[in-house]
Order: C-alpha cells, then sequence, then structure tokens
C-alpha cells in the first residue's frame, strides 16, 4: 500500500477502546483522534476526552509526518522532531480497527510504551476486538496493561469530528456521582 492510500483510508476519527495507561489520559473518557489532511505526507492530528470529574472537554492538537505506510511520526509540541516514527499501526483493516504501537526512549535505560486499540465505532462488536486483540498476540504484546476506555454517555461529534455537541449537558459517569461522593462521605 502506497503512502498515499494509507492516508486516505486511515484519515477521520478513531475512539480509544483501550489503551496501556497514559498519563494525558488519567481521569478522561469519551476519548477518540481525529486524523485530518495537510498534505500529501502531513496529518493533522486531535485527541480529545471528557474530564471525568468535571464533565468538560479537553484536546490536544498536532501534525504527524507519514514515514512510511502505517508508521507516522507524531509532534504535539514545538520543537518535536517529525523525522522519526514514533507512532506504528500494527495492523487495521482501516473500517473498524486500528493497533497502534509507540515507544519512547526516556533514557539510555528506560523507554515509555504505549499501545492503543483505536476502533470506527465508539461501542465495537466482539468480533472487531477480537481481530484487533490477535494483531497484539502476533506481535507478542501483551494485553494485561491494557485499560478499557469508558465511552458511554459521550456527546456526539460535530464539525466532521472536530468538535463535541453542545447544547446537551454531558452526562458524569458512576465515577463522578457515585463513588467520589461516597469516599468523602466515609473520609
Amino acid at each position: 500500500m502506497s503512502i498515499d492510500d494509507f492516508v486516505a483510508t486511515y484519515l477521520g476519527v478513531w475512539y480509544e477502546y483501550s489503551k496501556y495507561p497514559f498519563a494525558f489520559e488519567i481521569g478522561k473518557k469519551c476519548i477518540y483522534a481525529n486524523y485530518g489532511l495537510i498534505d500529501n505526507s502531513t496529518v493533522s492530528v486531535v485527541n480529545a476526552a471528557i474530564n471525568r470529574f468535571t464533565g468538560l472537554p479537553s484536546n490536544v492538537t498536532g501534525k504527524a509526518k507519514l514515514i512510511a505506510p502505517g508508521q507516522l511520526a507524531v509532534a504535539f509540541y514545538p520543537g518535536q522532531s517529525l523525522t522519526k516514527a514514533n507512532y506504528l499501526v500494527l495492523g487495521t483493516d482501516y473500517e473498524s480497527y486500528a493497533v497502534v504501537y509507540s515507544c519512547t526512549s526516556l533514557t539510555p535505560l528506560a523507554n515509555f510504551k504505549v499501545v492503543w486499540i483505536l476502533t470506527r465505532q465508539r461501542e465495537p462488536s466482539v468480533e472487531t476486538i477480537e481481530a484487533a486483540k490477535k494483531i497484539l498476540d502476533e506481535n507478542k504484546i501483551s494485553q494485561a496493561f491494557l485499560i478499557d476506555t469508558l465511552q458511554k454517555n459521550c456527546p456526539q461529534l460535530e464539525g466532521n469530528g472536530t468538535e463535541l455537541a453542545g447544547g446537551d449537558e454531558i452526562d458524569l459517569d458512576d465515577f463522578v456521582t457515585t463513588v467520589v461522593p461516597n469516599a468523602i462521605e466515609k473520609a
């Protein structure tokens, strides 16, 4: 598959089904990524979520440069390099799931690994998740650290997936409405 074909088929909204623990996503739900075309080898990236404590949306925007089909150099901060692939699509059918791996060197002796299972639907079928997990098995990547992402009571996306629908009050999940008040009461 050519880079142009990869870009055209990978663009759009992907919902996060599960991931390895990741600092940006602590306390978040309704997480999704939206990829848009900037030029033949550059993609815009918007990662967005809802804060589980406040119900408020948040996002981070960046760019991704196609290094090879399924290999992107993603940067969210000024000065980050767009020359070395740090976002590897291990497998995808482009229509229902993608499995993504990232490994970043922190020191000569330590690195930071993240795995994501992304889906085109907020609540994918069992078959879709089984296909994605098979990719992890084939690449000998542990599923033990995967955490499912809460995708219930999420607002609809508007503006071609670039923003959350306004007007409706966003439902806070059980963590905020039950767990936190119970913990405060017992403290």
